[in-house]
């Protein structure tokens, strides 16, 4: 998947309304600041997958009815920034994610969906790496509070790697509407568990710096509070973590201060 594709994928996801027997559609623009923890740059700052604090704009969006949901985003990290910059943690990278659960059944009021997912991350210097995920989710909710997990096979395409099974990857993504103070709010968190994973995409660096192997498992999500200004106006904070994830052995964790235009 090139550069171009996923700005045309970012386009399709800003206009849900396009598709027919859409029940509800949602999309947004947003600016957003990711400040790493000190200590997650202190840990990772020796390594090729050092960790440093950058800006990024997000295109998203997503749109369901009665035969299942899709959703997906594509980012601009270090919008401002040329190419390949002197610190290579200050290049411009893309990111996108695809997300999709299709209706097959219903057992005991719940649904049981075909889940699958494409996330694809890339720089300008060659680098890229991409995980799919395909296998089964479900949706639960009840009153202002929903959950949707789901388990899947996980394939991955990286740089110098290829396109391997790597694994399994299970996961959920949730939130809670409420209202304080008068105003509208809602918190989420998304989370993925990759395990049993494979030897040959495990190469990953330590606080030292030195390329290791790193574990079998990993984790990756956001806790996040929204708050809904108003219909146009969407402002938050999530709190990001990971854990042998993003090329690095330890525990990684930022702030992500973000505000939406929602159109």
């Amino acid at each position: 998947m090139s550069i171009r594709s996923l700005i045309a994928l970012g386009c399709a996801l800003a206009a849900p309304a396009a598709l027919a027997s859409n029940d509800w559609s949602f999309k947004n623009v947003s600016v957003n600041w990711l400040d790493w923890s000190n200590g997650t740059e202190a840990r990772t700052e020796a390594g090729f997958a050092g960790k440093k604090d950058f800006a990024f704009l997000e295109l998203e969006g997503g749109f369901g009815g009665s035969w299942g949901e899709a959703y997906g985003f594509f980012d601009i990290e270090n919008p401002g920034h040329n190419a390949k910059e002197v610190d290579s943690k200050d290049n411009r990278r893309y990111a996108a994610k695809v997300s999709t659960r299709f209706n097959l059944a219903e057992v005991a009021g719940m649904p049981v969906q075909l889940y699958g997912q494409i996330y694809d991350s890339r720089e300008h210097n060659g680098f890229f790496d991409q995980n799919r995920v395909l296998g089964l989710g479900t949706s639960w909710s009840r009153g202002n509070f929903w959950i949707k997990p789901f388990i899947g096979a996980h394939q991955e395409l990286k740089q110098d790697v290829g396109a391997h099974f790597n694994g399994w990857m299970a996961g959920y993504v949730a939130g809670y509407s409420f209202t304080a103070f008068g105003q509208s709010f809602m918190a989420t968190q998304w989370h993925e568990t990759e395990f049993a994973r494979k030897d040959r995409y495990l190469s990953m660096f330590d606080a030292a710096g030195n390329e290791v192997k790193g574990g079998k498992t990993g984790n990756n999500g956001a806790v996040a509070l929204w708050w809904n200004v108003n219909k146009a106006l969407t402002t938050g904070v999530q709190y990001r973590y990971a854990d042998q994830k993003l090329g690095v052995t330890g525990y990684q964790n930022a702030m992500i201060y973000s505000v939406k235009y929602n159109f």
